[in-house]
């Protein structure tokens, strides 16, 4: 799920510092009550909370990763905060006590006024919470030697994706961004995307993960054209089936989708988790 922790965006804390133009802007300050509403339509990328994501199928998870003033803990954000980082990943670990056969990713895409202290305490915290679920990323040699059959072998549930390339050297067991590209399209046109992940897929990597950032991005200016409307209705709806018709037409395998991204993964009875399901039997 892209952004993941968005179902819980709230515009009561005013805005994350992963949106510094607008955190010192002048007319989000005299008009938030205006502002952040929009805002919230607009960066707000997921309707279900992280167990009802795990339940309807999700494997992925898209953490961004903020402070707020006065406040020592850490927050997800995008555009606004919403819910504490370790009590997203207390949920993750409750629902893999229970389904000891399933295993996720945990993406920790982005890191805003994160000191170094707090990023040892969170690595720290990560180690806490899912403990011996956690697949090192020296466990293999290669990818392709990370099997279900090697992480059920191993008791293995959880890799842990760290993009703070000097922070992760403090904990071994964490992965790096190399092993888990994630090309962004950074487009609102829909035959675009599809071109763009048209070419990537088929180049990746074949030594790593890969994710397909199955999503359209709002630029200003259609958010301001459209400021009465929301990501979901003006664009993610349309995307989830340009991407699901996309994913039919794929193959798994070396120059096939791997990690499959969108916004809104309940959309048409989750059907796009169901269609990636599907791949592996295709």
């Amino acid at each position: 799920s892209h952004d993941s922790g968005t179902y819980a965006l709230s515009t009561r804390n005013g805005v994350a510092p992963d949106r510094p133009h607008l955190q010192s802007s002048v007319w989000v300050k005299l008009f938030g009550f205006i502002v952040l509403p929009i805002m919230k339509r607009w960066t707000k990328t997921q309707n279900l909370n992280i167990t009802e994501q795990l339940i309807n199928g999700i494997r992925y998870f898209d953490l961004r990763v903020a402070t707020k003033e006065r406040d020592n803990n850490l927050y997800f954000v995008h555009g606004l905060y919403a819910n504490e980082i370790e009590s997203i990943c207390d949920e993750i670990c409750s629902f893999l006590n229970t389904h000891t056969k399933e295993i996720v990713i945990i993406d920790f895409q982005h890191f805003y006024s994160v000191s170094e202290e707090q990023h040892m305490q969170l690595i720290d915290n990560l180690m806490n919470i899912f403990g011996r679920k956690v697949c090192p990323f020296d466990a293999v040699e290669s990818v392709n030697q990370l099997t279900l059959e090697y992480m059920w072998r191993n008791s293995y549930q959880v890799l842990i994706f760290y993009r703070q390339d000097q922070m992760r050297s403090y904990n071994p067991k964490l992965w790096p961004s190399r092993k888990l590209p994630n090309p962004w399209a950074n487009t609102i046109d829909k035959r675009y995307l599809i071109e763009f992940l048209d070419e990537n897929v088929k180049r990746r990597d074949e030594t790593a993960f890969y994710v397909t950032q199955g999503v359209l991005t709002p630029n200003n200016k259609c958010v301001i054209l459209h400021c009465f409307s929301s990501l979901h209705t003006h664009l993610a709806t349309d995307c989830n089936d340009t991407i699901n018709c996309w994913l039919i037409t794929q193959r798994i395998g070396p120059k096939g989708p791997n990690v499959v991204m969108c916004d809104f993964i309940e959309w048409n009875e989750s059907r796009i988790p169901q269609t990636v399901v599907k791949l592996n039997y295709s």
